[in-house]
């Protein structure tokens, strides 16, 4: 790739497991179904290191930064329709897309001041940011119909831009490194079929090497710690699917649902995949080498829509960072105790039975974890609590009740209250008493 270089300045059968564990109250922020109401008017994306969760607004020309139990710490504003960031391995300077401006503004993480602005040049609208090879790359409008890859050399006193002579891309590429590959940067098209490449750029310059044009309108893309692999989100597959990054040729598919729409990696390898539309869970959770989640998390009761770019690890791993819009505002959900499995119950009961006679509800209480032996669960009816009931060594368990007779459609909720290693379970099964 020739580059060009300037200076610039249910009913009847019912699963449902792990409650979400979310973080505590935050300045200017009421509790919102469990998470905290962010004062911003929209979002691009969600970015944390080991101090700050850092949310761009492109529609607040802000970058808002929350301390890691949501407290908001400051809205850094004048930034012109924020969008992706990315952040120095020492984590003291956040770099910020501004594509209203042409621009790319340089944030000092301990003042949370923009401390320089660096032109991208007219009509490049930057968004996507990685840092890679000693320098910063950004995704941007190369002509009307094409899109390219910048880059920075951000080590110079004033930085030179670079940009592409031969765009490729349909849409503006989201673009990932890792400390792992310090050398590669992967890019993936947003907005058509162009497909993902892997580019060696420790020369400064971007060398192809790996393409494959089996992925198409990538919302979202994470490079695992090791630089061994990269994962991608995209509306269209109902999986995430993971590839080998020397190649990109495809390694493993978390078998997530409809819509992925974000992702991320945390430092041990564990993986959160996150969905637009799975109707109960809204994140999946994997440990290293698994493609069977151990966790999964539903942000809210009901359909709640998770953000495109709206998930990011706290640097040690132990708090899950999630963003979303239940609608007319912008919720933070901090999950915790992301270590600690799911307990799934399912239940199964006759759709009818007879008034005045007892009705069985048979259940299975699962996880990939192993319960301690001796395990119980807790029944409520409408609220009513009812008998807790053992469950056994395969997970099975069942409890019979009656009723009274005015109660036609009594609702059964089997609670598991989670352990050292579970983290809750609940499910709820509904009943119609006929004479």
């Amino acid at each position: 790739m020739r580059i060009r270089r300037r200076a610039a300045g249910a009913a009847l059968v019912l699963v449902a497991a792990s409650f979400n564990l979310l973080g505590g109250p935050g300045t200017a922020a009421a509790e919102s179904q469990g998470g905290i109401v962010l004062p911003v008017q929209s979002h691009w994306q969600t970015l944390a290191d080991s101090r700050h969760v850092y949310f761009s607004a492109p529609g607040d020309d802000a970058v808002l930064a929350t301390d890691h139990d949501g407290q908001v710490v400051k809205k850094v504003e004048g930034l012109d329709g924020a969008r992706g960031m990315a952040e120095s391995a020492d984590e003291s300077t956040l770099y910020v897309a501004l594509p209203d401006a042409d621009a790319i503004s340089v944030i000092d993480t301990a003042t949370l001041s923009e401390t320089r602005r660096i032109s991208t040049g007219a009509d490049t609208e930057p968004e996507s940011l990685a840092l890679a090879g000693g320098r910063l790359f950004f995704g941007y409008q190369a002509t009307v119909f094409d899109a390219g890859i910048g880059s920075v050399a951000i080590a110079e006193a004033i930085p030179t831009v670079s940009l592409d002579d031969n765009p490729v891309w349909y849409g503006k590429p989201r673009l990932a490194s890792s400390p792992g590959a310090p050398d590669r940067l992967v890019a993936a098209d947003s907005q058509g079929a162009v497909g993902m490449r892997v580019y060696d750029v420790s020369s400064g310059t971007l060398e192809e090497t790996a393409y494959t044009d089996a992925i198409a309108d990538v919302e979202d893309m994470a490079v695992t710690l090791d630089g061994s692999s990269v994962i991608t989100a995209n509306g269209y597959d109902y999986y995430h699917q993971r590839w080998h990054l020397s190649d990109l040729t495809p390694e493993d598919r978390y078998d997530t649902g409809p819509y992925p729409n974000s992702v991320a990696v945390d430092s041990h390898g564990t993986v959160a995949a996150g969905i637009v539309a799975g109707g109960v869970w809204d994140v999946y959770i994997y440990r290293p080498g698994e493609t069977a989640a151990y966790r999964t998390v539903a942000l809210s009761p009901g359909y709640a829509d998770l953000l495109d770019r709206g998930m990011a690890w706290a640097p040690d791993g132990n708090r899950l960072f999630t963003t979303r819009f239940p609608g007319g505002e912008f919720v933070l959900d901090i999950v915790t105790d992301v270590d600690k499995a799911s307990s799934t119950i399912t239940l199964s009961a006759p759709p009818t039975n007879p008034v005045g006679t007892p009705v069985t509800v048979t259940g299975k209480l699962t996880s990939l974890a192993p319960f301690p032996k001796r395990r119980a669960v807790t029944v409520t009816r409408d609220g009513v609590a009812l008998p807790d009931v053992k469950v056994g060594r395969d997970g099975t368990f069942n409890f019979s009740d009656t009723p009274p007779e005015w109660n036609t459609y009594p609702q059964y909720t089997v609670t598991y209250a989670g352990d050292a290693r579970h983290v809750p379970g609940t499910a709820t099964v509904m009943v119609e008493f006929v004479s």
